[in-house]
């Protein structure tokens, strides 16, 4: 060995160096919180220095570095830098966070070769916009869809190639960037012509998803606000991309179909996508490549497309020939089984307002707010922006004045999270100047109350806790009040992760810049579940009869009234049916109250089923029960009131089993309607009452059997 290759990595392997302080850094929140999560779980600490920056005391590392890489996808592992320091002396954290998170030399060389392409991302919407091929189907060539490529226009007007803006991006490490401004401007600009029935294909880069369920919530939105439904997007990695870690990209491709899209494997044939690729992941499209097309009718050529072919429709996926030129090419592929094609023999990429009679739309107000504008600085100049941040949908952010906190162990920052990372409530501090105001923080209070840990929520909004039990009324005040930066308090209902509801105190409280201006909102968060069934346990108490679950009478003249006040309204009508049971006394008699308690839930039974579900059903007391029947058309009130009076008497009609006998008892059904009868509770049910009797009138009392 040469003295010149002393320490070379080429006659060594490099190896964890030993020490008692362990310093890691990441540029993205979620992993920064997955990071602690990982510490606390297994009894370590591991506390923040600075933005981006945490810290561990520890003779554990080398554990505590197994457990983190489990825990990290393979993506969000290779963001992370850590030094193992051989002291617990700190170095100046100022130098240290920013050699831990400097580029490589080459990276920094290349941001300097493309510094002219940095206006480009200060403004996305002017600069960037996409061209759409068309898609076809085989035999018919009808379009079915389009795929989106990206476009670059410089300020100055200069048409910036994707050979130049691609590899550019690679180099300086803009990668991530330029991976969502690609699927957001593929769906910005696709709104408003694309139609509902042709699928819209977008490429993507696997090593620019940390975590799919964080770093995919600007497309959602793209999609949404574009107004795309996401039934129509494929997804597909990006055209000779290398993939790395298939179990990550089969974790991207599951969250894609999980939200409805469908997801294509590109380049088939080519190498990296070989069989067995298309045999783990399963694609709903597969792309063949372009040599393979292009090759056809050679019989190798031919031979292979047959085989992805039948691979392929074994599963249910379909096969699109990609760069077809000549109709030999076209021909071969369709007798070969290929379903979709696509190339200049079909159509040319396009801006939507070069296709015949297409427009295209204009930039909306949403999609202009989602481009965020440069921000000045004091003396008037516009600082440069930084592509080699993640996308603000993941970054560490940096709340004001957080930079004025002393980062070291014995700084109020420290103190601060010690303090809230052990009260007993749950806290979260969401982000207000993000799109969609998503988590920056939650405690572990948060994670224990909701079963979700920080990495599953850090990045999203806290309406992932919603589910279908949850007060629209409630959501709507909520959301009131935040858009005008007021402190609120309300009682919602939310869900853990096991699906499991609970009641949630929520207080939210306004945080303000010192300029007062809106940045982030603290949550404090108190599980009432206890209090709240509680209350409503003794709610029902007071309006339900507790043999039968029904309304009681108590909260019958209450329903009844309102149904009566809406109808006046509303112009419509409302029945009443009151019902009795014949011989019902000799039940008890001949066989005891607690078979008497069984008809009396069996006739309850009987009544839901025959009624609607929003008619009111209520005991009045004994084996008396009356329903509210509102909201019906005038004009056909009594007739609909008359036919659920009989079908009721019907189902009264057959037995009712208790233990091993079949009891026979029957009842009465009296009908009143509102306006036509009578227009007050009282009188209403009177005349309902006087109804079931004269309808009992006449019917001798059968023998109980």
């Amino acid at each position: 060995m040469t003295s010149s290759c002393l320490g070379c990595s080429c006659e060594s392997p490099a190896l964890t160096a030993p020490g008692e302080r362990v310093v890691l850094a990441t540029q993205v929140d979620h992993t920064a919180a997955a990071l602690r999560t990982v510490a606390r779980r297994n009894g370590l600490s591991l506390r923040p220095l600075a933005p981006g920056l945490l810290a561990m005391d520890t003779d554990r590392a080398q554990d505590f570095f197994v457990l983190a890489g489990e825990a990290l996808s393979s993506v969000e592992a290779a963001e992370v830098r850590c030094a193992v320091l051989p002291s617990r002396d700190l170095p100046d954290v100022a130098l240290l966070s920013q050699a831990l998170r400097a580029p490589t030399l080459a990276t920094a060389g290349a941001r300097v070769v493309h510094g002219d392409l940095l206006p480009l991302f200060a403004d996305e919407g002017a600069c960037f916009h996409a061209v759409y091929q068309p898609i076809v189907s085989l035999p018919g060539r009808d379009q079915v869809g389009v795929e989106a490529l990206l476009r670059a226009t410089a300020p100055d007007g200069r048409a910036v190639t994707p050979d130049e803006l691609f590899p550019a991006a690679h180099a300086a490490g803009w990668t991530h960037l330029v991976d969502r401004v690609g699927r957001t401007t593929a769906l910005r600009d696709a709104g408003g012509w694309l139609p509902a029935d042709q699928m819209l294909f977008i490429n993507f880069i696997p090593t620019s998803i940390y975590r799919p369920e964080v770093c995919l919530r600007t497309t959602e939105t793209a999609a949404q606000e574009a107004g795309i439904d996401l039934g129509q997007v494929v997804f597909e990695v990006t055209e000779g991309h290398h993939v790395r870690d298939v179990d990550h990209l089969e974790q991207v491709f599951g969250y894609y179909r999980s939200h409805g899209c469908k997801v294509a494997l590109d380049d088939l044939g080519s190498g990296y996508s070989s069989l067995n690729m298309l045999v783990r992941l399963l694609p709903d499209i597969v792309k063949l490549d372009k040599d393979l097309v292009q090759a056809l009718p050679h019989p190798t050529s031919r031979a292979v497309v047959t085989a992805i072919v039948d691979i392929t429709h074994s599963y249910g996926g379909r096969v699109l020939a990609e760069c077809v030129e000549t109709e030999e090419q076209a021909e071969v592929a369709t007798d070969l089984g290929v379903d979709l094609g696509q190339g200049w023999l079909f159509g040319r990429p396009r801006r939507p307002s070069e296709a015949a009679g297409g427009v295209r739309p204009a930039r909306t107000k949403a999609a202009r707010a989602r481009v965020p504008a440069p921000r000045a600085v004091d003396d008037g100049a516009v600082p440069a922006p930084d592509p080699s941040r993640p996308d603000p949908a993941v970054a560490v952010a940096v709340p004001p004045g957080l930079d004025e906190v002393s980062p070291g162990p014995t700084g109020m920052s420290e103190l601060l999270v010690r303090a809230v990372d052990t009260g007993v409530n749950a806290v979260v501090v969401a982000d207000l100047q993000a799109p969609d105001h998503p988590m920056l923080y939650v405690n572990p209070a948060f994670e224990q109350m909701t079963g979700y840990s920080a990495a599953e929520v850090v990045g999203r909004n806290c309406r992932m806790l919603q589910g279908e039990g949850t007060d629209p009324a409630t959501v709507r005040e909520l959301s009131l009040a935040i858009g005008r930066g007021e402190e609120h308090r309300c009682v919602i209902r939310n869900y853990r992760k096991d699906g499991t509801p609970w009641w949630n105190e929520l207080h939210l409280s306004p945080v303000r810049d010192r300029a007062g201006a809106l940045t982030h909102y603290l949550g404090y968060q108190h599980d009432v579940t206890t209090r709240i069934e509680t209350e409503e346990a003794l709610a029902r108490q007071a309006t339900c009869d507790s043999l039968t679950g029904l309304a009681n009478r108590n909260h019958l003249f209450a329903g009844l009234q309102a149904a009566l006040d809406d109808a006046v309204r509303t112009d419509r009508a409302v029945a009443v049916l009151f019902v009795d049971l014949d011989a019902f006394k000799a039940v008890n008699d001949t066989h005891g109250h607690a078979a008497g308690d069984s008809v009396l839930v069996q006739v309850a039974q009987r009544l839901r089923a025959g009624l609607r579900s929003q008619d009111l059903i209520c005991r009045n007391g004994g084996d008396e029960f009356v329903a509210v029947l509102a909201d019906l058309d005038p004009l056909d009130a009594v007739r609909v009131a008359e036919r659920a009076a009989a079908d009721i008497t019907a189902a009264l009609r057959r037995p009712f089993v208790v233990g091993a006998r079949a009891i026979t008892l029957g009842g009465s059904v009296g009908v009143s309607v509102h306006p036509d009868h009578g227009t007050g509770a009282d009188q209403l049910l009177a005349l309902a009452d006087a109804d079931m009797y004269e309808a009992k009138k006449g019917r001798r009392e059968a023998p109980v059997r």
